[in-house]
C-alpha cells in the first residue's frame, strides 16, 4: 500500500469515526481525543490529517454536499427533459435530506467551520441549486434562482415531516405533484 492510500484510509477511518461519535452523543463529544480514542490512533497522528475537530466536522459536510451534486449531476446527464430532470432532482433531494446520514451531519453548525471550509461548502451548495436552476431556465421558468429556493424549501420541509415519520412515499409524491403545479 502506497504513502497516500495509508493516508486516504486513515483519513477515511477518522471521518467515518466522526460520524459515529455525532451519531451516538452528538457534535459537541468530537473532540481529538475522542477521534484518538475511536481510531486507535494516538491524538498527535489526528493531527496529521486534520489542523482540528473543525475541519473534521467540515469535511463531513463537504464529503456529504460532494456526493449529493456528484449524484444528481450524474443523474441529470442521463435525462434530456427538463421536467424529468426536475423531478429526479427533487425526490433524490428528498431522499438524501431525510437520510440518517444527512440529519447526523445537519448537527454540525456551519458557523463553527473554518472559513476556506465555509466558503467551499457555499460553493458547492451553489453547484447542487445550478443542477435545479438549469432546467428550470429550459423552462422558461421567469425567476429560475427565486423558485429553485421555493421548491428547496419545500423538499426540506418534506424531508423534516419524513424525519418526524412521516411516510415517505406518501411526502414524495405530494411534493412531486406540489412542485409539477408550481411550474405548469
Amino acid at each position: 500500500m502506497t504513502v497516500s492510500e495509508t493516508f486516504a484510509l486513515r483519513q477515511q477511518l477518522i471521518l467515518d469515526s466522526a460520524m459515529q461519535i455525532i451519531e451516538d452523543g452528538g457534535t459537541a463529544q468530537v473532540s481529538m481525543a475522542s477521534l484518538a480514542k475511536a481510531t486507535g490512533l494516538s491524538r498527535p497522528a489526528i493531527y496529521q490529517y486534520f489542523s482540528s475537530r473543525e475541519h473534521v466536522l467540515g469535511e463531513l459536510m463537504l464529503n456529504e454536499m460532494a456526493d449529493l451534486s456528484n449524484e444528481i449531476e450524474r443523474l441529470g446527464l442521463e435525462i434530456k427533459d427538463p421536467m424529468e430532470r426536475i423531478r429526479v432532482w427533487v425526490h433524490y433531494s428528498l431522499a438524501h435530506l431525510s437520510s440518517k446520514q444527512h440529519g447526523i451531519v445537519r448537527q454540525i453548525s456551519i458557523d463553527t467551520l473554518p472559513d476556506d471550509q465555509r466558503g467551499m461548502l457555499r460553493a458547492m451548495h451553489g453547484y447542487f441549486m445550478m443542477s435545479l436552476i438549469s432546467p428550470l431556465t429550459e423552462l422558461g421558468t421567469e425567476d429560475p434562482a427565486a423558485v429553485c429556493s421555493m421548491i428547496y424549501g419545500s423538499v426540506a420541509a418534506a424531508a423534516k415531516r419524513i424525519g418526524e415519520g412521516a411516510d415517505f412515499s406518501a411526502e414524495a409524491k405530494a411534493l412531486e405533484k406540489f412542485v409539477s403545479a408550481g411550474l405548469i
